[in-house]
């Protein structure tokens, strides 16, 4: 209630916005749009007028209608409590089919916090003209609405994705209490016995926190934000490099054996682009830029989909069949794979690729970001 003007029913006339909280010593009872507080001893009585409709920023508590009745506060406070129940669900968002628009607004909420696409959508609308998205969030592509793939451009800045790579190759004054793991890059496995193979010929290093801790908690809160999941589930990050020849055959990020784990299997993968592909580098720049190369895409089978590296770019999917909000989903329940989502990180042809991952689990993992 604490954005509402009270009227204080004494002797004289007070207009006044209080914040209502309620505390073991302090009792309420409604009626008639009217509410008695009885607090260290003393009794007052406000009346408070609703308005009629839940304000939003363009909508301002200016209302002098009459008082709400008791069942028109009640449902008014039953939307609140609805509204707050829906801010705490995000993590049941992907349970089910979802349409592109959806999916579009969810991710600009949930990364950038940008509820500006309304506005556009409604200014399109008055203008008897089909919505379009606003600039910001062109960000966000949709390659598959069921099952779940998008691209999210931006998600992290090219500023925090050259720390990343500094924490692993230098320099180690990118942070004050980095520890360089340049000599951390070891031959990359596969599965739970983290075997090596020729299907997996890349490099790769694990970053903890304290390695990198403003990008890589910025990383873990967005991939938060955008799975539902808490970070406590997450495993640490995985930084891969790959250069000329080198690639990661088809595969999916989660097998049958990882549900034996502690933590479960892999529910969803977070898979960010440290550095550009000279195919999203303008030509002009080519010639003084060394941190490009060519090759590497990252292809999805059975979306017939290659998707071209771009610096601070992210993919986001869900690797099995369940997932949060799914009927009959249970966190110590029994994952299977989604073969729609098998993917290959194809062959570097020039110039060394960067990437990250972050990969969620349905339960903590031991050693988690």
């Amino acid at each position: 209630f604490s954005r509402y003007v009270v009227h204080n029913s004494c002797c004289f006339s007070l207009i006044a916005t209080i914040p209502l909280r309620i505390s073991s010593t302090m009792t309420t009872s409604c009626f008639a749009g009217s509410i008695f507080l009885a607090t260290a001893g003393v009794s007052t009585a406000f009346t408070i007028r609703l308005p009629p409709i839940l304000p939003t920023k363009h909508h301002h508590a200016h209302s002098s209608s009459s008082l709400f009745s008791s069942t028109q506060a009640q449902s008014y406070l039953d939307t609140l409590s609805n509204k707050e129940a829906d801010s705490t669900s995000t993590s049941n968002f992907w349970g089910a089919p979802r349409n592109e628009q959806e999916i579009i607004d969810f991710i600009s909420e949930a990364v950038f916090n940008d509820v500006s696409h309304h506005d556009a959508a409604s200014n399109a609308l008055n203008d008897n003209v089909a919505p379009t998205i606003d600039q910001h969030l062109q960000r966000i592509e949709v390659i598959s609405e069921e099952p779940p793939l998008v691209i999210v451009h931006g998600f992290l800045s090219t500023e925090h994705c050259d720390d990343i790579m500094n924490a692993v190759i230098g320099p180690e004054e990118a942070y004050d209490n980095s520890e360089n793991v340049k000599n951390q890059l070891k031959r990359s496995t596969m599965g739970a016995k983290q075997d090596k193979s020729q299907q997996r010929t890349s490099s790769t290093a694990w970053l903890h926190p304290d390695h990198c801790p403003k990008p890589l908690d910025e990383f873990s809160a967005r991939v938060s934000n955008l799975s539902g999941l808490p970070t406590s589930n997450f495993e640490n990050m995985q930084v891969v490099r790959y250069q000329p020849g080198q690639e990661f055959q088809i595969h999916t990020d989660h097998l049958d054996s990882f549900n034996d784990m502690d933590c479960g299997g892999r529910l969803a993968t977070c898979l960010m682009y440290l550095n550009d592909s000279e195919d999203n580098v303008p030509e002009e720049s080519l010639s003084n830029n060394d941190e490009t190369f060519t090759g590497g895409e990252t292809f999805f089978h059975e979306f017939d989909r290659a998707v071209s590296p771009r610096k601070g770019s992210a993919l986001f999917w869900w690797n099995t069949m369940e997932r949060p909000g799914s009927k009959g989903y249970d966190k110590n329940m029994f994952l299977n794979v989604d073969l729609k989502l098998r993917h290959a990180g194809l062959p570097v042809l020039s110039g060394e690729k960067w990437v990250c991952n972050k990969w969620m689990h349905p339960l903590p993992f031991p050693h988690g970001v």
